[in-house]
């Protein structure tokens, strides 16, 4: 009995000698952030913004842009894909069309400060949205999801937070 105990235990050994452990799974790891590691290819996609005011304000919208900076046009469309808005501006002045209403304003910064109630870099706002990681000021720029094809930006200084996710389509 204990010789054939001593030869399972030996098999056993020998056996487990043989055995590979299975290859590890590859895992992506997102590129590292450079002044410019995403050429421009994107100008429609999705944006959700989230602003801590007091009330807090949130905007959910799709949008498509044309041109860039410092002129160009911009497109919101409401879940249903019904144009809501559109942005027009040059170095000059700024425009923004809801139906048959126009506002007017000297510049882009202003018109969105109007709207939103937050400064925002406008170059690279336009940057953003067209799908280019342009550094600004006080705002984080995690490309960590490009895989994704999305975009997270972080205002951290000055308050109020703000929070843009942009997730574009191909």
């Amino acid at each position: 009995m204990k010789r054939l105990s001593l030869m399972c235990l030996t098999a056993a050994l020998l056996l487990s000698a043989c055995v590979s452990r299975p290859a590890a799974t590859p895992t992506f790891t997102p590129p590292a952030a450079q002044a410019d590691p995403i050429a421009p290819a994107f100008r429609a996609g999705r944006f959700a913004m989230q602003i801590d005011t007091q009330p807090p304000q949130s905007f959910f919208t799709s949008f498509d842009l044309t041109g860039g900076w410092p002129e160009g046009i911009l497109n919101i469309y409401n879940p249903l894909g019904m144009q809501m808005a559109r942005v027009e501006w040059t170095a000059q002045s700024a425009r923004l069309v809801q139906g048959n209403q126009a506002r007017e304003a000297a510049s882009l910064e202003s018109l969105i400060f109007q709207l939103t109630g937050t400064q925002l870099p406008t170059a690279a706002l336009v940057d953003w949205l067209s799908g280019k990681p342009t550094p600004a000021d006080g705002w984080n720029v995690d490309v960590s999801e490009w895989h994704l094809r999305r975009l997270v930006l972080e205002r951290v200084q000055p308050a109020p937070r703000t929070v843009l996710r942009i997730a574009f389509e191909s």
